[in-house]
């Protein structure tokens, strides 16, 4: 919503934290603690600027850098005077992040002794014209203010003014608001609203400022100084930094000479820069749980969105509207009275100038219905992308936010308050009028286009605060088995199908394999089963590929259709309630694609562009030599992507060819897992992939393919490329080939780490400066495959990291692996594999890939014992037995003789 306010109430919940923070007990009284001397006297600062703007506001900036704001209102004899300062909340505290620096200056600044008052006499003053005064911290500003009656507000504006620059800290004031804040952090950390509101920031923000609470650590505020406040108070309370509004029943020429007078002998400060990191993406749903005393489930759904300056917040503020403003609509009328699953619900809109927001829905439950009240919310928002919302709601929801801007001016504090707002988040007094302007313009396409954009199931964070012992658990399996286990089942036709329950989250994951890809590739066909990958979801049956990608897109779930080296396949993953309809269209887009001239032209020429570009890279371009320099017998000698010349000359009439022969259901897997019933689950497969026939005449591809490296070969390609590249490839395994496998995988671990780099060759040639990369791989699958080591580095270094390599080659020949060295590989690799396949579709390829191979769904599990039964002597034994002859292939700028 608009300057980071939320709706229903959320804003006066969640974003003010008032009070004051504080340092450790034990820091000593601040230098700050004496009376400041007074600045000589100077002439009084002038305005450079001077706008009259409508509704009898003025806009005016001090050559000190100040800005005023004024607005004159008759309608009664009171006034609000207000500073606002920029650059301070807890997002903007800089090396101090943690502290609350600024929450402690809210409380020591707001009524504090200053240079020309003590606190009891300001508290006197302010009584005996009976005003009101206050300040809140957030996470991009502080602000103070008194209201008063207009006869005093002259005064008010001195009082304000003092405290804006002549704070004198006195140290009895500091120890006595420290004891404040630690009692306020305290309570904090017994208030569901403060601890859920912490929660969601440190879930929607990982590395931004922003995710930090207003009110700072305990432990960061004891290791804080009163030096260092008094220090955050002199470089950032300073004219440059602040926004000065008044508005009631006032002249706005008086107000504005009182400023100015106030101000004299304060001088403009360097400007204040605060660097921020850049949050990242989030790229999978993210959830946190507390346990707090109580009897309901307090809860909050969100999403991420956008900052205050992009387009699609009016849309987005409209939508939190409908879904949560009022008894009237969508969630309050539902959950709560209608189907009574919540004791209360509201939904936001948060869009903050400096950082991108989100979309949040919140919701008190009881213990018995908080579940179903989590997924009818999910159902709610998601419906926002599927169905537009009706012209009553839209015209209700713009007339809500019309009413909301009047009745927001009615007060002189309102009033203030959103021309300060607004200045400072958009640095225009009057974007209050322009924002309900452009709500005025929101469509109900708009707001289906952005629930489309935002609300996917991927993004969705949840924070949820249970009772005591009422962490959400992970439901059970019905009666097809435990959650967690994996179900096979058999077709008529042939076709295996593997399924597994996993409620975690609401999502669930669809996929389909064929055995192919380099098996069944030639010389003159490379390339081919690629181009049948991309082209699977280019259109089927009553479907466009344009019509394919936006329904995905409409539903917020993800479909890709490709090829690996020898299978080919495809995934969906959709919300579990849009599951149906999506693999239905996912097996249509798997068994029967049209493959369309219009579109195979398309695909086809951005495959001749991917295959140009290797020459733009000098790894793809060197292991495009790498592999053409294998044995041609192996389907490694393959390039995925083919070449040119084969890429040219494939048809669409070829690809149409080629599934007919391999999408055979005895040829194929198809697996279903994640947030299913598992019977219906099957039933769904049924429809979709049940129809195809039996071809009992498929012969089963032959895995034994020739990988024998007969002698040693070196060949070099001269680039006009300022780098050197180096591969050296060794006979490898297969993985039927178990214990070598396994053998060879800590090999590899020993020598350039696992999945991450590491071992001999990254920590000698990396560390001595020779090279800048240098890492072991593995080329295998069900044909036997290689060993490979690819290195950077420069042109005239070439031959001694080759000479390198070599000889840690040697080394592992030799038995030169210590038990130590063999110990730490064998448990990293255990270590870093159990991080491995960790998502639904992670464990559902890996479980297809071992079934489609033969080697049985559930291999993976046993991964473990296969690296433990290895033993030193076998890591030897595979150094041995496979890194013989070997093919050599290097590139740089200079001629073959001179490496």
């Amino acid at each position: 919503m608009k300057f980071a306010r939320f709706a229903c109430g959320l804003f006066a919940l969640f974003a003010l934290v008032l009070g004051s923070t504080a340092s450790g007990a034990d820091s000593p009284p601040p230098s700050g603690g004496k009376p400041q001397p007074k600045p000589a006297e100077s002439s009084q600062p002038q305005y450079t600027s001077v706008q009259k703007l409508p509704d009898s506001i003025t806009l005016a900036t001090l050559a000190n850098g100040l800005t005023v704001l004024v607005q004159e209102n008759h309608v009664a004899p009171v006034a609000t005077v207000r500073c606002y300062v920029k650059n301070t909340g807890s997002a903007f505290e800089g090396k101090h992040l943690g502290a609350g620096l600024s929450h402690v200056l809210e409380h020591v600044v707001s009524g504090g002794t200053n240079t020309k008052r003590g606190e009891k006499e300001i508290e006197r003053i302010i009584d005996t014209f009976g005003g009101a005064t206050n300040a809140y911290t957030t996470t991009d500003m502080t602000a103070y203010f008194i209201d008063c009656p207009a006869d005093r507000a002259m005064t008010a504006i001195e009082l304000v003014a003092d405290s804006m620059q002549r704070i004198t800290f006195e140290p009895e004031e500091f120890e006595r608001e420290l004891r404040v804040v630690r009692r306020e952090l305290a309570d904090g950390e017994v208030s569901r609203n403060r601890v859920l509101w912490k929660l969601l920031s440190q879930t929607v923000y990982t590395e931004h400022p922003v995710r930090h609470p207003v009110i700072g650590y305990i432990d960061v505020l004891n290791s804080t100084t009163n030096q260092t406040i008094v220090d955050f108070y002199r470089q950032r309370y300073v004219p440059n930094n602040q926004v000065f509004v008044v508005v009631g029943d006032v002249d706005t020429e008086a107000v504005l000479q009182q400023v100015a007078k106030q101000w004299t002998g304060t001088p403009r400060a360097a400007e204040t820069y605060v660097a921020m990191v850049e949050e990242p993406e989030q790229l999978a749903p993210r959830e946190a749980v507390s346990e707090m005393d109580g009897t309901t489930y307090d809860f909050a759904l969100a999403w991420p969105t956008v900052e205050l300056s992009d387009p699609d917040l009016y849309a987005l503020d409209v939508a939190a509207y409908i879904l949560g403003e009022g008894d009237s609509s969508r969630l309050v009328r539902k959950l709560k009275y209608d189907d009574q699953l919540v004791l209360s619900v509201s939904s936001a809109s948060y869009t903050p100038s400096f950082v991108n927001g989100w979309f949040g829905v919140f919701a008190v439950a009881r213990p018995e219905t908080w579940q179903k009240a989590n997924d009818a919310i999910l159902r709610e928002v998601y419906r926002l992308r599927d169905e537009p919302v009706s012209e009553a709601e839209l015209a209700k929801a713009k007339k809500q936010k019309a009413a909301e801007l009047v009745f927001g001016r009615q007060k002189v504090q309102d009033a203030a308050e959103s021309l300060g707002q607004s200045f400072l988040s958009a640095a225009d007094p009057l974007f209050d009028r322009k924002y309900v302007e452009n709500i005025e313009k929101v469509t109900a396409e708009q707001i289906r286009q952005v629930a489309n954009k935002y609300f996917t199931p991927a993004k969705l964070n949840r924070v949820v605060i249970a009772p005591p012992g009422g962490s959400p658990k992970t439901e059970q399996v019905n009666a097809a088995g435990k959650e967690g286990d994996i179900r096979e089942v058999a077709l008529p036709n042939g076709l295996k199908v593997l399924l597994k329950q996993h409620s975690h989250l609401p999502l669930v994951n669809i996929q389909a394999y064929v055995l192919a890809g380099g098996l069944v590739d030639t010389e003159k066909t490379a390339g081919r089963s690629a181009l049948v990958g991309s082209m699977l979801d280019k259109g089927t049956e009553g479907y466009t590929a344009e019509q394919i990608a936006d329904y995905f897109d409409s539903i917020g779930g993800q479909i890709s259709t490709t090829a690996g080296r020898s299978t080919v396949y495809g995934s969906a993953t959709t919300l579990k309630e849009d599951f149906p309809k999506a693999a239905d269209l996912f097996a249509r887009c798997f068994t029967r694609p049209e493959f369309p001239q219009s579109e195979f032209q398309k695909v086809k020429k951005l495959a001749l562009g991917a295959i140009a570009r290797r020459a733009d890279d000098p790894q793809q371009e060197t292991l495009e030599l790498f592999y053409d320099s294998l044995p041609a017998t192996s389907p490694y000698h393959l390039l995925q992507g083919g070449k040119h010349e084969t890429v040219e000359a494939l048809t669409a009439e070829d690809l149409r060819a080629y599934h007919e022969k391999y999408f055979v259901p005895n040829n194929m897997v198809v697996t279903v897992f994640g947030d299913i019933e598992p019977e219906k689950a099957l039933e769904i497969v049924k429809k979709g992939f049940g129809h195809l026939k039996p071809a009992p005449d498929f012969k089963p591809i032959d895995f034994q393919r020739d990988n024998v490296i007969p002698k040693s070969t070196a060949k070099h390609k001269q680039t006009a490329k300022e780098t050197g590249m180096v591969v050296l490839g060794y006979e490898g395994t297969s993985i039927f080939d178990k214990k070598d496998q396994a053998a060879m995988t800590l090999l590899d671990a020993i020598m350039s780490g696992y999945n991450y780099p590491g071992g001999w060759l990254h920590n000698a040639l990396r560390g001595e400066g020779l090279v800048y990369y240098v890492h072991a791989f593995q080329i295998t699958g069900p044909a036997p495959g290689f060993f490979a080591v690819m290195a950077q580095t420069e042109p005239d270094k070439i031959r001694s990291v080759v000479e390198r390599i070599q000889g840690f080659i040697d080394r592992a020949k030799a038995g030169e692996i210590s038990e130590d060295e063999f110990l730490t590989a064998q448990q990293m690799v255990i270590a870093l594999h159990a991080q491995d396949n960790t998502t639904i579709s992670e464990q559902a390829q890996q479980a297809a890939l071992d079934e489609l191979y033969g080697l049985g769904y559930d291999y993976d599990k046993g991964f473990d014992e296969r690296i433990r039964a290895v033993t030193r002597d076998d890591v030897v034994r595979v150094a041995k037995k496979y890194l013989g002859d070997h093919v050599l292939v290097t590139s740089s700028p200079k001629p073959a003789k001179a490496e």
